[in-house]
């Protein structure tokens, strides 16, 4: 019983109510505190909440006491383990950050864009979480934007669209080469020379004219449409048959020959007398006069003959008309024969003029048809050396130079023994 007198004698229950912590919390005021600050007092005082979005640099660090979160400390850690700096003051304390680095927008707060896109303050995040965030999956727009490229990559490729171009520009370039064949260069018709023809006779395809033969009796035809064509020689005074020619694009035929004859004077025909402007008819006497002519002749008979031809020389002009190119010709054939029986003897070429105009102009006109006559005879095979030329002018009309027909006769070219 003593031992239980000893025991004290248990106290009264608290009345929490009325205790109150007697610990002076820094940074207390005469205000009211809250129980909170009261109870922490270990920690510094929190910025308010008009500071909250301002970084703090002055916030004691967390020990983790050498987890892989090191490079944070708490209260109470060792001053060894206190970095001089914290790896947070790369930012500032009171340093404000734009509205965006919170996921704002400009004008959300003030009106103020300034700072919007900037660069934010750089923290230093544990690599478990950096890594968290550097392996993001993609957004929407990503994942769409590399479907799109992927589907592109699947497409006709790059190297195959450059073959593609290339060979439409060689196609085009062989295109624009054919067509310039085709235009300048491809063989249209066919062509052939046709020889032994009369000179200066109208040479006619398919009965349209086409061009006039050589004084040497040649034709070049040209450009012929393919096919069958029929070529005809044409010309007052002597007959030639059709040729047909049958030749391909680009053909070259050989050389036809037209196997002309003379039209011949009838033997019921006058050759003693000629009208003006009987000029074909004089010709066909001519041809006839020649044929008639024996085997051998004679100087005499020959000239006889050849004074038949009439020369209608356009009014003031030497030159010889081309329809009597081809009477020209045969009258050489014979005039060669006879200096090939009488190499000794000399023609005479003369030109004469009716009594229109001055001898001044008649005399050198007359010298000058007489020039033209011999250099078509000499081109014709005749040695010139054999020949003369003289012009008289209106000295030696035969005939009556008041009448139309007297001067007709008196314009003449007049053949002549000079020597035998």
């Amino acid at each position: 019983m003593s031992d239980d007198k000893k025991r004290p004698v248990a106290p009264p229950p608290d009345d929490f109510s009325k205790t109150t912590p007697n610990i002076n919390v820094p940074g207390q005021t005469a205000e009211p505190v809250s129980d909170w600050d009261k109870t922490n007092y270990n920690y510094p005082k929190q910025p308010a909440s008009e500071e909250w979005g301002r970084t703090v640099a002055n916030i004691k660090p967390i020990n983790t006491s050498g987890q892989d979160f090191d490079k944070t400390f708490y209260p109470g850690a060792q001053t060894s383990q206190k970095p001089a700096v914290p790896e947070w003051g790369m930012t500032e304390a009171r340093v404000d950050m734009a509205n965006a680095d919170f996921g704002s927008k400009p004008n959300d707060f003030a009106g103020h864009d300034e700072g919007y896109g900037k660069t934010t303050p750089y923290f230093t995040l544990p690599e478990a979480e950096r890594a968290k965030y550097q392996n993001l999956p993609p957004t929407p727009a990503e994942q769409a934007a590399q479907q799109a490229q992927e589907e592109k990559k699947k497409g006709v490729p790059g190297w195959l669209w450059g073959l593609l171009v290339m060979f439409v520009m060689f196609f085009i370039m062989i295109i624009g080469i054919v067509l310039v064949w085709l235009i300048f260069f491809r063989p249209i018709g066919f062509q052939v020379t046709v020889q032994g023809a009369p000179p200066g006779s109208d040479v006619q395809i398919d009965n349209v004219s086409h061009g006039v033969t050589k004084p040497d009796g040649s034709s070049f035809l040209g450009n012929l449409q393919a096919g069958d064509r029929v070529i005809t020689i044409v010309h007052p005074n002597i007959t030639c048959p059709a040729v047909h020619v049958q030749g391909k694009d680009g053909d070259k035929l050989e050389k036809v020959i037209s196997g002309c004859t003379p039209i011949v004077a009838k033997s019921t025909d006058d050759c003693t007398n000629f009208h003006p402007g009987e000029f074909d008819k004089a010709e066909q006497c001519y041809y006839k006069a020649l044929a008639d002519l024996p085997d051998p002749f004679t100087a005499e008979q020959l000239i006889s003959a050849l004074n038949i031809l009439i020369i209608n020389f356009d009014s003031g002009k030497s030159d010889v008309p081309t329809q009597r190119l081809a009477a020209l010709q045969k009258g050489a054939e014979y005039i060669k024969k006879l200096q090939q029986l009488q190499p000794n003897t000399v023609l005479e070429v003369g030109g004469h003029t009716d009594s229109k105009g001055t001898d001044a102009i008649n005399q050198p006109l007359s010298q000058k048809r007489a020039d033209a006559v011999k250099t078509i005879l000499v081109g014709y095979g005749v040695n010139g050396a054999a020949l003369q030329t003289r012009g008289y002018g209106s000295s030696k009309a035969k005939f009556d130079n008041n009448t139309d027909e007297g001067r007709f006769h008196n314009r003449r070219i007049e053949y002549s023994i000079v020597n035998k």
